[in-house]
């Protein structure tokens, strides 16, 4: 198989910035020797890689925190609030200081409220640096605290934020009548806002192998998509051009998260390419997209989400064909945990030392209740008529207590839940040896 260009060009651009990382001097003119010896007389391929290469290396010093404000540890600093996060006993704001770009945390009780815009006077602050990498991609690095806040201005704002503002309000005012545990996970899995959510409930998930379903990835906006082309009563690409400004909108809404942007990359790419009457490749589309990401924010290559979202991608890409033994849809989800969670051991082993074996269970029992619970969520935002809203709420609140209990259920009688998606590991093969013993008359 032919490897596209855009595969050297991420390849030796993600080179660089490893070389640059870990300060592997040496790896520079090993690298350029082996490309020049690769690509042998390609030379516009070669120089191109060459030049991702040394734009990897340096975009990613570029990019390094400098942590400036923890350096010189101002006792007053004003900032702009840039966004706020709900959870149940505080608030967070997100701070950009006047002096420079490094933002930061700061948690306050829920009673203390400030709006997006307004301009705080921080006195008697203390730093906290937050040395993770997921965390420098939206250039946050510290969390302070302060002994008093004073509102010294509030800036207008753009439309478009607020715009965004008012869309979080709405879906905090409509999820008001859910208990606090539900309305926070329905905020997790509708606006990414995890904040909220309480530990036990991201533990469960985490240890069941369900832990994708909280985070807003492209298994939502891949179904989203699939339902809204199909309820529009347009032709199919009339009606992926009238989405894309909605699917841009949502990501705005999200903000900087990985998986969203890699889904909308590949839709404008795949779109793009359709329009122009050209191939239609998912491989490259997704090549591509990681490029672009990267040369927008080099240090999201070390983000673990980053790599989930485009290994986990690239895993359903090339995954196997299983015998059928189950309804498609279920197929469909016993194939695609089965797969990930062999392709991607080698990423679950050196982050969390384990791989969750009884993920295939869990995953068949959940993606199915999850996916309703997530339809009913967006039906509820966009009508919201009594009674029907108030029969939505009922209905996500069962749901959402059977998706608890049930994931619950299956960590408490782990050995039982072992067996069962070993039974569905090993089922296929069964089958298949039944098949061939019949074949042969046996």
């Amino acid at each position: 198989m032919k490897v596209p260009y855009s595969f050297v060009f991420l390849t030796s651009y993600a080179i660089g910035i490893i070389i640059s990382k870990y300060h592997f001097s040496f790896g520079i003119p090993i690298f350029i020797l082996s490309t020049l010896i690769s690509l042998r007389k390609k030379f516009l391929l070669i120089f191109l890689s060459l030049s991702f290469f040394f734009l990897g290396f340096l975009l990613y010093r570029a990019s390094l925190p400098q942590y400036e404000l923890f350096s010189k540890k101002y006792d007053e600093i004003c900032g702009e609030v840039k966004d706020v996060l709900f959870s149940q006993n505080y608030i967070q704001y997100v701070i950009e200081p006047n002096i420079n770009k490094e933002k930061f945390i700061l948690s306050v009780s829920r009673s203390v409220k400030y709006e997006v815009g307004d301009v705080l006077l921080l006195k008697g602050v203390e730093y906290y640096p937050l040395e993770n990498n997921n965390i420098w991609s939206e250039n946050i690095l510290y969390k302070i605290k302060v002994k008093e806040i004073q509102l010294v201005n509030h800036r207008n704002l753009n439309r478009f934020k607020i715009l965004r503002l008012k869309l979080k309000k709405y879906v905090d005012y409509i999820l008001s009548p859910f208990k606090n545990d539900k309305k926070e996970f329905i905020k997790a899995i509708t606006i990414g806002e995890k904040m909220g959510l309480n530990k036990n409930v991201k533990d469960i998930f985490s240890e069941t192998g369900t832990s994708h379903l909280l985070a807003i990835s492209g298994l939502h906006v891949s179904f989203l998509i699939g339902i809204f082309i199909t309820l529009l009563p347009f032709r199919k690409i009339l009606s992926r051009i009238i989405f894309l400004p909605v699917l841009l909108f949502y990501g705005f809404i999200i903000g900087d998260n990985p998986p969203i942007w890699r889904v909308i990359g590949e839709y404008i790419f795949l779109l793009l390419a359709f329009l122009f009457r050209r191939e239609e490749d998912t491989l490259n589309a997704i090549f591509w997209v990681a490029l672009i990401n990267l040369i927008i924010s080099p240090l999201k290559l070390f983000n673990l989400s980053f790599q989930l979202s485009y290994l986990s991608m690239l895993g359903l890409l090339y995954k196997p064909k299983f015998p059928k033994f189950l309804p498609n849809f279920f197929q469909e989800i016993w194939e695609s945990s089965f797969w990930l969670m062999i392709f991607l051991s080698p990423i679950n082993l050196y982050y969390f030392k384990k791989i969750s074996f009884i993920s295939i269970f869990s995953n068949i029992f959940s993606i199915p209740i999850f996916y309703a619970i997530l339809i009913l969520s967006f039906l509820l935002f966009f009508i919201n008529i009594y009674p029907l809203n108030y029969i939505f709420v009922k209905i996500i609140s069962v749901l959402i207590d059977i998706l608890l209990n049930g994931l619950q259920f299956i960590l408490s009688h782990y050995k039982i839940s072992l067996v069962i998606s070993l039974f569905l590991i090993f089922l296929p093969i069964i089958i298949k040896k039944r098949e061939d013993y019949e074949l042969l008359g046996v």
